[in-house]
Order: structure tokens, then sequence, then C-alpha cells
């Protein structure tokens, strides 16, 4: 079994909770009427995802677009992520980029630094109130013959040969679109159920492959169109 295979198999055996959708009221960790008042122009960070996905760039064009055009439909001046992207840029050029020159693998902690330095330069450069991220995560979730509900939509797992539908649990992905202010306090927290990342092959639960991830457009753009549904 691949690496992304033996992760969700490991996930769905360690996890017991779900991510069941949320009322759309809890969705703001601050007054909902207070955010409104307070925070005018939402700066986007750029679209993540847990690296085993391997996510594409389309992918994550498509998932900002779709804030963005909820941010902007309800009155909030929206920053595009690719002002903080050329910040960072700029700061890995600084310090020789994130890659260890010998071994070729990224350094972590000169990641995380370089994340954190950007963010504040951003606060520095730009005039704007709130800071949103946009990330496509991983959850384990209960399944009922074949079936599984989550983070606000409702799927049926694909299956090969025969086989009893049966209930168990299975790993998903979704959509999280969180909003902080300039203090890193959260201020509001939603998700869009996505896809299943899993399959039935006869009586047994099997990984998708990553090439099988994020082919439904329709389904991607749904997904970030609920995560920003209460706003």
């Amino acid at each position: 079994m691949n690496r992304l295979g033996s992760i969700l198999v490991l996930l769905c055996l360690a996890v017991s909770g779900s991510a069941a959708a949320a009322s759309k009221d809890d969705a703001y960790l601050v007054n909902k009427r207070d955010f409104k008042k307070t925070y005018k122009v939402v700066a986007l960070a750029p679209v993540d995802a847990d690296p085993y996905l391997e996510m594409p760039d389309s992918v994550a064009a498509m998932l900002e677009q779709e804030v963005t055009a909820r941010l902007q439909k309800r009155g909030y001046t929206v920053i595009p992520s690719s002002v903080l992207a050329g910040i960072r840029k700029t700061m890995e050029g600084q310090v020789g980029g994130l890659q260890h020159p010998e071994t070729g693998e990224v350094d972590l902690a000169k990641q995380q630094a370089v994340r954190e330095h950007a963010f504040r330069e951003l606060w520095f450069q730009q005039q704007f109130d709130a800071l949103a991220t946009i990330r496509v995560t991983v959850h384990a979730v209960p399944m009922e013959s074949d079936r599984v509900e989550w983070d606000g939509t409702k799927q049926k797992l694909t299956y090969e040969g025969r086989g009893k539908k049966y209930s168990a649990k299975v790993a998903v992905s979704s959509v999280s679109v969180a909003i902080f202010d300039s203090a890193n306090k959260p201020l509001y927290l939603y998700y869009g159920g996505l896809e299943p990342l899993m399959y039935r092959k006869q009586e047994q639960l099997e990984p998708l492959t990553a090439d099988r991830f994020f082919l439904d457009e329709k389904r991607i753009r749904k997904a970030a169109q609920i995560a920003v549904s209460p706003i």
C-alpha cells in the first residue's frame, strides 16, 4: 500500500469523531453583527491542502474564486492571495530558498519562519482587517450503506465488484475557511464537504489514488460555497 493509502487507513482507525455539519450560527467565533461592522477588508492566504492530496493549482484557483465571489457579494473588499504569495517568494529568496542544499528536502523550520514573517509583512504593507485561509483537510466520518454525509454534503462511495453494503468509517476531504484578526484571534471557521477519499472493493474499503481526487469541478466549487455560506 502506498503512503497515501496508509495515511487514510490509519486515519479511519484512529479517529472516532466525525466532521458533521455544524449550524451556520456556530461558524462565527465572535458576534456576527460585530464581525460585519468591524472587518470590511479581507486578505486571502494562498490555498493550502494536506500535501499527500497532491492538489493541482487549478483547484486552488477554483476555491479562491468561489470564496472571493461570496465575500465580494456580501460587501467585503478582498485582497487576493497573490499578494501574500509574492511576499513569501521574496522572503524565500532572502533566506536562500527552503530546500536543504544537500538533501533537497524542504527545511520545515525555515518554511515556518518564512510564513510567519510573511504574515507580519503583509499586515505592514496592506490596509486590511482580517486574514482568511482556505485549506483542504482530511477527516474520518461514518459511512452507512455506501453513503456518507458530512459538512453540508451527501455523497455515495464508488464501488467495484459484488459485495454487501455495510457501515464503517471512511476518509473524506473538506474545504475549510478560517478568518483571523491581526492578533491571530479566530473569528470564523466553517467547512464544506468535498469528496470521499476511499471506495468499496467488494466488501473492503480501499484508498483512492491521488490521481482520482479533484476530478469533479462542480463538487469542488460547491464545497467552497458551503464553507462560506454563513457569510
